[in-house]
């Protein structure tokens, strides 16, 4: 009896091992970023080693101005590692409540994926090769709505040895902070504007009706609360005066309406639908 009570002890315990091995390179396993909304777990949860913050692995051609809510930007994670033969990582991004905002996006299927319900990036297992001894991967993301303020990126990163196990890889952490951006998406500039947004609460659809203004606009969008863009139209040369946007089979909830102008500058309508 006790011959056989350890061997299933011994076999649930490499069934541990084994899972946390496979589990590396197909990707994480959700929730290992570093975060403070991940508890501060990392890839230390599978490998062995303590985690070493480093600067600058996480990059995005977001302005210094700051994120435009409702717009798309491309989020970089970047590591390099002397000797390391397999990379992995797992991004996620909260506001300054440690919750998850914004839009993960994945540009490269082959090489990464969601996890975490969508909230955080990985890589598959054919994205752990490194490219001249280092390894990136991209993605896109939607800034979350007017109002969040302060976004962080958290990074883990495990720089493998490639001995099939756990042990010997190195383990980084890294993160990066971008503001909202106010110039142009203040109340005071749409009020300043000869632009209506009506009704509002609205049902069935959105009236956008463009007076005189002095710079041509390039687009419409309409984003929802979480950043999430479910509208948009571009124009180039119109010479309309009023947008209609169909809304009856969007959720109740609170929407942006954001217009883009050939000068890059951006005003920004809440507007609500009941």
């Amino acid at each position: 009896m006790k011959t056989r009570s350890l061997l299933y002890t011994l076999l649930i315990f490499v069934s541990l091992v084994m899972v946390s091995w496979v589990l590396y390179p197909t990707g994480s396993p959700g929730g290992r970023t570093g975060s403070p909304g991940d508890g501060g777990a990392n890839c230390t949860g599978c490998h062995s080693g303590t985690a070493q913050q480093i600067s600058g692995w996480v990059t995005s051609n977001i302005p210094g101005t700051g994120y435009v809510p409702g717009q798309t930007y491309t989020i970089t994670a970047n590591a390099t590692h002397s000797g390391a033969q397999l990379y992995g990582f797992e991004v996620t991004s909260e506001d300054v409540s440690n919750a998850k905002t914004g839009t993960i996006v994945i540009t490269d299927a082959v090489q990464t994926k969601t996890v975490n319900s969508s909230k955080a990036i990985t890589h598959t297992v054919n994205g752990t090769a490194p490219i001249g001894g280092t390894k990136s991967w991209s993605f896109d993301w939607t800034a979350p709505a007017s109002g969040t303020g302060n976004v962080t990126f958290y990074g883990a990163f495990n720089a493998a040895n490639g001995n099939g196990g756990t042990s010997g890889d190195v383990i980084y952490n890294s993160s990066m902070t971008v503001s909202e951006a106010t110039t142009g998406l203040t109340d005071n500039l749409a009020a300043s504007l000869d632009i209506k947004v009506y009704p509002n609460p609205f049902a069935d659809h959105i009236e956008i009706s463009l007076g005189n203004l002095e710079k041509p606009i390039t687009s419409i969008r309409l984003s929802g609360h979480d950043g999430r863009m479910v509208w948009i139209k571009d124009i180039q040369n119109g010479n309309l005066d009023k947008y209609r946007i169909e809304a009856s089979g969007f959720p109740r909830g609170i929407y942006f309406i954001t217009v883009v102008f050939s000068d890059f500058r951006q005003a920004a309508y809440k507007v609500v639908k009941n």
